[in-house]
């Protein structure tokens, strides 16, 4: 039989190729008016035929989960399958140990294949092609398409050593399918959750109604399932999401340097807590644990965390504090977090773009990681994949939760996955849990990793051969800035009536606040553990006064008053002498004086006629920039210093007016 030399796809008609692609049959028809859809082209009546090929993707596996079968016209690039030599040997080891009935059949098989292959290629009509194969081979359509789901992507040589595989003796017979209730059966067991078993004893009783006649038993109805194409399937029961887990992905490459990337993310521990003495809130609370890690992405050491009862900054804080006590103050390039709102807080990210931030402001909160120059990277929202920590948590997970202790206490990741001995009651101890994390965290430093980059080192190997390298650049900060990473941060706004400020319902004052403008666009970093402590306020990136919070005092206590009466006694009177002074400073020269006093300093520079002063032999050149001077955003700082500029302005202009005045009474006087 001859063969064309190229096997083309199949061609689908406007109607078909809509169905597969959900692509309107109007938009179809202009793509091919324009030349848009690769190899497509007119039959003799007239109709668009589009190849399968030319379709996106996933309209081609949508075809192929509706219709159960390949491209008779031969096999696509990404169809194409070959067997290791070692296989291929075994394969026709087998088909030699078969009967001669056995193969001639086998034989018969692969030429009613290529027979079916040529027609499709040559366009022939699915009907048509059918009832060929009926009339010149006794097959049916579930027959031929059986044959065609095993031979996929296979070359034609091998066919008779697959093909030989379905018949095991002498009388065996495959039973057919009657189209209807095949397409019946198909049907339903793709949907999503249905099990085979129920999907044929549901064509069974179907086939009854409607008179198909009978249909093959359901040991080889789950044959036929399960000879369907594995991401069909993925694609019909699970969606897209899982066939995109199927599909094509990035490996990345871990040959950076040690501390170039930290990975951050936080994860709800599978076990029932109880915080016996009050460590992370009420004593006795029961709730499950939350653990934020840090990791090195080089090494994949575990430099830092901390645990809680919720995801917040506190605990973000936590975690980068106890990495800072694990690498001697070394800091990260750039830290990789998630979009959490634990991490997006201002006072972690603030002064860093987030896509749910908008624009950052001047005067913005300057977070954690940007004020110590660290890069912050978000990852992809809904891919964990991209977060090399997330692997960190499941080891962690396997190493922890299926200890012997935590039994009773492990409530698994959904109510399904609940083993039956768990009970609330049997919540292990927050100290326990802290103890077997240390102990399994060490572990796990010390185990041989396969990843890529490790070439079978453990993390703290891993990471102590990279840190010993010649020519390796870490960051280091100072201690002075540790203890910055200790402090919170919170905006603040300068009240007009007392010049203090209110931070978590306590009222906030110094002397150097008072003579701050009022209003918002401040922040101030405290202590979260101790609101006691001095209170640092800023603008921006500027350290602008201290500030303490302002203690209760009780009615009966006169020491309290006297030393707040004093302190008030103080702060006037030294706004009142900076007062007097200033005034002594303008009324300091009558107009007689200062007009004596210009006549000496100025001399020839006074017309002798007028009295008026000559200007200066001065040349002033106008510079031009080469951009344009961006204006700057006043704050109310600097619109208090221009205001101050612009009096002591007016002060100079007075006061030499005056000295005029009284250089010129002078004069007439003839002193």
């Amino acid at each position: 039989m001859n063969t064309p030399e190229k096997i083309v796809d199949p061609l689908l008609s406007i109607e078909e190729a809509s169905l597969a692609s959900n692509i309107p049959g109007r938009t179809l028809r202009d793509g091919c008016d324009k030349s848009r859809y690769s190899g497509a082209s007119k039959d003799p009546s007239g109709t668009w035929r589009i190849p399968l090929s030319a379709l996106p993707h996933l309209a081609q596996a949508h075809y192929w989960a509706k219709y159960a079968t390949v491209a008779p016209g031969g096999w696509a690039d990404d169809e194409q399958r070959d067997l290791p030599e070692e296989e291929v040997a075994e394969l026709w080891r087998r088909f030699e140990g078969q009967s001669k009935k056995l193969k001639g059949k086998a034989y018969q098989d692969r030429e009613a294949c290529l027979y079916w292959q040529v027609m499709k290629a040559q366009g022939l009509h699915h009907a048509e092609a059918l009832a060929e194969m009926k009339s010149a081979y006794g097959m049916g359509k579930s027959t031929i398409y059986d044959k065609l789901r095993i031979i996929r992507g296979y070359a034609p040589v091998l066919w008779p050593a697959l093909l030989v595989g379905q018949w095991t003796g002498q009388n065996a017979k495959k039973a057919e399918w009657p189209a209807p209730a095949y397409q019946f059966f198909i049907a339903h067991a793709l949907t999503p959750g249905a099990k085979v078993k129920t999907a044929w004893n549901r064509t069974k009783r179907q086939a009854e109604k409607e008179g198909w006649g009978k249909i093959p038993s359901y040991d080889t109805a789950y044959a036929d399932f399960k000879r369907l194409p594995i991401d069909v399937v993925k694609l019909a029961k699970e969606g897209e999401t899982t066939l995109k887990a199927r599909s094509p992905t990035l490996r990345r490459a871990y040959d950076m340097p040690l501390h170039e990337i930290w990975s951050l993310d936080g994860r709800r521990k599978d076990l029932m807590v109880i915080d016996t003495k009050g460590k992370l809130g009420p004593a006795g609370k029961v709730f499950r644990l939350y653990l934020l890690a840090i990791e090195e992405v080089r090494s994949r050491y575990l430099v830092g965390y901390a645990i809680g009862a919720a995801l917040n900054a506190d605990l973000v804080r936590g975690a980068f504090l106890n990495a800072l006590k694990t690498t001697g103050r070394i800091v990260p390039r750039t830290i990789q977090m998630d979009n959490g709102m634990e991490n997006a807080a201002k006072e972690i990210t603030g002064g860093a773009t987030w896509r749910r931030r908008g624009k950052v402001q001047e005067d913005e909160i300057i977070g954690l990681f940007p004020a110590l120059g660290v890069d912050v990277s978000w990852a992809t929202p809904a891919h964990g994949q991209t977060k090399p920590v997330e692997r960190l948590f499941g080891t962690l997970a396997n190493m922890v939760e299926t200890r012997p202790e935590f039994r009773g206490a492990y409530c698994g990741n959904s109510p399904e996955s609940r083993p039956e001995e768990w009970d609330a009651s049997k919540a292990v101890p927050l100290e326990t849990v802290e103890a077997i994390l240390r102990e399994e965290i060490a572990a796990y430093h010390k185990t041989p990793h396969r990843g890529h980059g490790m070439h079978g080192r453990s993390p703290m190997q891993t990471y102590q051969e990279e840190g010993s390298k010649p020519g390796v650049s870490l960051r280091k900060i100072s201690e002075a800035q540790e203890r910055m990473c200790g402090l919170s941060a919170a905006p603040i706004t300068i009240r007009r009536q007392d010049g203090g400020f209110t931070l978590f319902g306590a009222f906030c004052y110094s002397e150097q606040t008072a003579r701050l403008a009022p209003g918002t666009g401040y922040y101030v970093r405290y202590n979260p553990t101790d609101l006691g402590d001095v209170l640092y306020v800023y603008r921006g990136e500027k350290l602008l006064c201290q500030a303490r919070k302002v203690e209760l005092t009780s009615f009966t206590d006169k020491t309290g008053a006297k030393a707040v009466t004093k302190a008030r006694r103080i702060y006037i009177k030294t706004v009142k002498e900076q007062a007097k002074a200033l005034q002594d400073l303008r009324a300091t020269d009558t107009p007689a004086y200062l007009a004596g006093l210009r006549e000496e300093v100025m001399g020839n520079a006074i017309d002798p006629t007028t009295r008026e002063i000559l200007p200066g032999g001065k040349v002033l050149e106008m510079v031009k920039t080469a951009a344009d001077v961006p204006t700057s955003r006043k704050t109310p700082e600097d619109k208090e210093k221009a205001a101050l500029k612009k009096e002591a302005a007016h002060i100079r202009q007075r006061e030499g007016e005056s000295a005029i005045g009284r250089v010129l009474a002078r004069k007439r006087l003839g002193r």
